[in-house]
């Protein structure tokens, strides 16, 4: 198309892309500072959330109690004994964090949260650079309108999550798995050691749990130790940030480079056809194929889990073309009930009317 056109037209406009382009590239240093900045500050929430529950009383009270039926039995060797009462300290933590969560959530909540506005930044950055990339083809995109200078990167921008470009995510993210903070086996042990040599063990074995259970505590909830196990349930996000951190830098990049070569293309349209329209038949073809399978394999899954009630019969339709038609139907989600649009294909899926219902679905959105 480029080469069709009028040469100085074309270096204008590139220009003006590569213009938007670097300060695309300046913005985005600035907007992973500010994610890594976010991540910090769910870290704090999270171990403030935790600490202000730890040295409750209440669980101070929970966590120092302990009957005869719940104390480690005394061992033969001092060693084993020491190892056991480690552990039950440990469990009956475990329990009491785990609980918390089951009823705050705190630890999915900072998870969901972390990835929305991960979510929203890379999507936001990533359509900044679609306009660019829509602007070279489309004669009618006023770039200096549709990309201002002083554009600034907020949350409550709107841009639709790429179907050619999503960003990965850990699954772990979702799936929550609670440990318990780790003050040091070692450290429980020394305690333990040092206060054996005043009272055995064996002489009254709750009120010996119950002062190592207080000391235990008061280790726990230490700022740093607390910070170290949040930390740890929140460490898939810092991965799938990291991956925002290098891929962001990767699309700006390919861009630049294509869009140099866009302004120093001096070959004829007949040339560039013949080089590249193989290519772009070979492409189409690879999209057609993806989008078969992601109506077969994928949207498939997605309508199937929901209730959906429809009926192919006159009353519900509510148009017909030379390819589908459409009807009226219900779909229940999340406890509603709300009427949608289905659209049915008269003919058999294929590479070609799969990319044509997959372009619709991304304009409908």
């Amino acid at each position: 198309m480029n080469a069709s056109r009028d040469q100085d037209e074309v270096a204008t406009k590139m220009a003006l892309i590569l213009f938007r382009l670097e300060r695309i590239d300046e913005k985005q240093a600035e907007v992973v500072e500010e994610l890594h900045n976010y991540l910090k500050s769910c870290v704090r929430w999270a171990v403030q959330k935790l600490r202000d529950y730890l040295t409750s009383d209440d669980v101070k009270n929970r966590f120092s109690t302990w009957t005869l039926d719940e104390v480690p039995k005394a061992e033969i060797s001092w060693e084993v004994t020491k190892s056991n009462i480690a552990k039950a300290l440990n469990n009956r933590l475990r329990e009491i964090i785990d609980n918390w969560e089951e009823d705050t959530q705190v630890f999915l909540n900072a998870r969901r949260s972390l990835l929305q506005h991960f979510q929203q930044r890379y999507n936001f950055v990533e359509g900044q650079l679609r306009n660019l990339q829509v602007a070279v083809t489309d004669d009618d995109v006023d770039i200096s309108e549709s990309i201002p200078a002083d554009e600034r990167f907020t949350v409550a921008q709107k841009v639709v999550i790429g179907v050619t470009s999503p960003l990965w995510v850990p699954l772990t993210l979702v799936a929550l798995v609670i440990g318990s903070p780790v003050v040091g086996i070692l450290s429980i042990k020394g305690k333990i050691e040092d206060r054996s040599k005043i009272k055995k063990y064996e002489r009254n074995k709750c009120a010996f749990m119950a002062e190592t259970a207080a000391d235990y505590l008061d280790d726990v909830t230490d700022e740093r130790v607390l910070k170290g196990f949040v930390k740890k349930q929140l460490k898939e996000a810092k991965v799938c940030l990291k991956q925002i951190e290098a891929h962001i830098p990767e699309l700006i990049e390919a861009d630049k480079r294509i869009f140099r070569q866009l302004v120093n293309e001096g070959r004829s349209k007949e040339e560039i056809k013949e080089l590249y329209q193989p290519v772009m038949d070979n492409a189409s073809d690879i999209r057609g194929h993806l989008a078969v399978f992601a109506l077969k394999e994928i949207r498939a899954i997605d309508i199937s889990s929901e209730k959906l009630d429809w009926k192919e019969d006159t009353y519900s339709r509510l148009g017909c073309g030379a390819f589908a038609t459409v009807y009226e139907g219900k779909m229940r989600r999340q406890g509603k009930e709300q009427t949608v649009a289905l659209k049915v294909c008269g003919e058999v899926l294929d590479s070609e009317n799969a990319s044509l219902i997959m372009a619709e679905v991304e304009l409908l959105r």
